[in-house]
C-alpha cells in the first residue's frame, strides 16, 4: 500500500523557477561589482550565497505563484508580492556574505 500526496510537485517548473531566481540574483550582484570596480578574491562568496538566495526565492516564487494560488484571481498582487520577497532574500543573502568577508559591520 503506497500513499499518495494530493498535490504533485512540477520539478521541471520548480528548477527553471530556481535558476531564473539564481540569475537574476548574479545579475544584480554583476551590476553591483560594476559599480564598485574592483574584483578580488573576496567576491566568490558573495556570488555564492546570492546566487543560493536567488535560488531560495525562485522556488518560493514557484510554491506561492504557480503551485499554491495557480488560478487565482489577485495574480499581479502575488507576483508584486514575490518580487518584494526577492530582493529582500537578495538583501539578506549580500549582507550575509559581506560580513563574513568583514566588509559589513
Amino acid at each position: 500500500m503506497t500513499i499518495e500526496h494530493p498535490l504533485k510537485l512540477n520539478y521541471a517548473l520548480a528548477s527553471k523557477r530556481a535558476l531564473s531566481g539564481a540569475g537574476i540574483a548574479l545579475l544584480l550582484l554583476a551590476v553591483i561589482l560594476l559599480i564598485v570596480g574592483e574584483i578580488e578574491s573576496w567576491v566568490y562568496i558573495p556570488i555564492i550565497t546570492t546566487s543560493i538566495g536567488g535560488a531560495c526565492s525562485g522556488l518560493l516564487y514557484y510554491l506561492v505563484h504557480d503551485f499554491l494560488f495557480k488560478g487565482h484571481k489577485y495574480t499581479k498582487l502575488i507576483s508584486i508580492f514575490c518580487g518584494f520577497c526577492f530582493l529582500f532574500i537578495f538583501w539578506l543573502s549580500l549582507v550575509f556574505a559581506l560580513a563574513q568577508v568583514g566588509l559589513w559591520d
